[in-house]
């Protein structure tokens, strides 16, 4: 296939989806964006938040070895387990050998990124486990059978009506769905089945806190503790980088998430967990039992971390600021170009929005980061918006630069041949530092404006 077809096609499914999901997107983004403008408002230290989330993580990625290791002595100190998967299909073998020896029929999960790009739905499923998702949006796709368009909100690109019909089709309700009421209480409903039925619950982890083994769960839904606490086994899945030292490391976090990730001041349900938890297993066989016994002694738990390329991120310059993300999704909503035609073009096999190529590249390839990348047009909005400061546009330009280049980083240079100069020169050039400087020089050009305003409205100006 020629590359004029392969840019035909991929220009033909951008206009497709823009028709199709680009008015959702555009609404879901902007509310969101809405939100958080008015919650940075409302916050008279937003820019001391962000300074210290970005302090914590760059010190937690650079102890991350010994960040690994407090946290295996702290779980396992907890009758715990921790694994640490080199990659996918590592831990898609241990979670599903957990499962079996659990005898376990059904897992429910809560929402977790890092369950899609390992696809432990399908390895769990090739084992004649039945999956289901809780989360809201999760539910949705899992009943569309489509991957996510969003990192916080998976359904982003659905409407209320698309869902509603995509429901009545498959439940076949004796009164159609119509409103959004109506489909969040049949979800509610039939999700809170599946998780009294589950043999195993699994969660992500948007926090795991090193020094006692802690894991947070950030969500306005409440599904993720039921499936952490309800079955007797939990089992929670998490990339490495999701390591801080502490709880008291936390509370920037905890402010930052929630207005970056939904415009709000909290979230509706912030869970510090500690598993094994210590209450007590529920019988929901027999509802009129009172509870008691139990515990910690009654449950199972296994944490386990992600690799799957992070270390070599780590290690890679270009891509460790990648691994500061905590997965807010600011990024996608304050980029034009993502509002107006979602995940589904701007992302790649797993993640999505402005921070996706540094994701893509690292866990899955220069290949994935290449089908998208180049919609990212170095806008600088999503600097902004994230709440740890990372410099997106950036990690862009260099994996497209990597892209480009291919594996010889020289092919091109004969095309530049004889114009740029061999060495730098000694001495200061003075074009080199005006143009440098262009802080300096945007102020500068602020600072005249008045005069060169009236220069140009003098009548020998205009006639020149």
């Amino acid at each position: 296939m020629s590359e004029t077809t392969t840019r035909a096609e991929k220009a033909a499914r951008i206009r497709h989806l823009f028709q199709t999901e680009g008015e959702a997107v555009f609404e879901n983004t902007n509310h969101i964006n809405n939100g958080r403008y008015e919650a940075n408002a409302r916050s008279d230290d937003i820019e001391d938040l962000r300074s210290a989330a970005r302090r914590i993580k760059e010190d937690a990625i650079e102890r991350l070895p010994e960040l690994i290791e407090t946290v295996r002595e702290s779980v396992e100190a907890n009758s715990g387990t921790v694994y640490l998967a080199d990659d996918a299909g590592d831990a898609n073998r241990y979670i599903t050998e957990v499962v079996e020896d659990n005898d376990a029929e059904s897992v429910v999960k809560s929402k977790s990124m890092t369950s899609e790009e390992i696809e432990v739905n399908e390895a769990l499923e090739a084992n004649d486990v039945g999956v289901y998702e809780t989360d809201l949006g999760e539910f949705v796709l899992q009943v569309a059978d489509e991957a996510p368009s969003h990192l916080v909100g998976p359904a982003f690109h659905k409407s209320t009506e698309e869902i509603a019909e995509l429901f009545n089709a498959r439940f076949d309700p004796e009164t159609p769905f119509e409103t959004a009421t109506d489909l969040t209480q049949f979800a509610r409903d039939y999700v809170g089945e599946q998780i009294r039925d589950a043999d195993v619950g699994m969660t992500g982890a948007n926090f795991v806190f090193a020094e006692s083994g802690t894991i947070a769960l950030v969500t306005n839904e409440g599904n993720a503790r039921k499936c952490a606490v309800t079955p007797e086994t939990h089992v929670a899945v998490a990339g490495i980088e999701k390591l801080i030292p502490s709880v008291r490391e936390f509370p920037p976090f905890a402010e930052l998430i929630a207005k970056a990730a939904a415009g709000q001041d909290i979230a509706t349900y912030l869970s510090l967990l500690s598993p094994p938890v210590d209450s007590p297993v529920i019988d929901f066989e027999n509802p009129d039992e009172p509870l008691s016994g139990g515990g910690a002694e009654d449950r199972e738990f296994h944490l386990v971390l992600i690799d799957n390329g992070r270390t070599a991120m780590r290690e890679d310059d270009e891509l460790r600021e990648t691994l500061y993300c905590i997965r807010c999704g600011a990024c996608a909503n304050s980029c034009a170009n993502f509002q107006h035609v979602g995940g589904h073009a701007f992302g790649g096999e797993t993640y999505t929005g402005g921070i996706a190529t540094g994701w893509e590249a690292g866990v899955h390839g220069q290949e994935s980061a290449a089908e998208f990348n180049d919609l990212c047009t170095g806008c600088s909005r999503c600097v902004n918006a994230c709440p740890v400061k990372i410099d997106i546009p950036w990690i862009n330009t260099a994996v497209r630069d990597r892209i480009n280049r291919g594996a010889d980083p020289e092919r091109f240079d004969s095309l530049v041949e004889g114009l740029t100069p061999d060495e730098e020169p000694g001495e200061l050039d003075v074009q080199k530092c005006l143009f440098g400087n262009y802080g300096t020089l945007a102020r500068l050009g602020s600072a005249t404006a008045p005069v060169s305003n009236w220069l140009a409205d003098l009548a020998p100006s205009r006639a020149l």
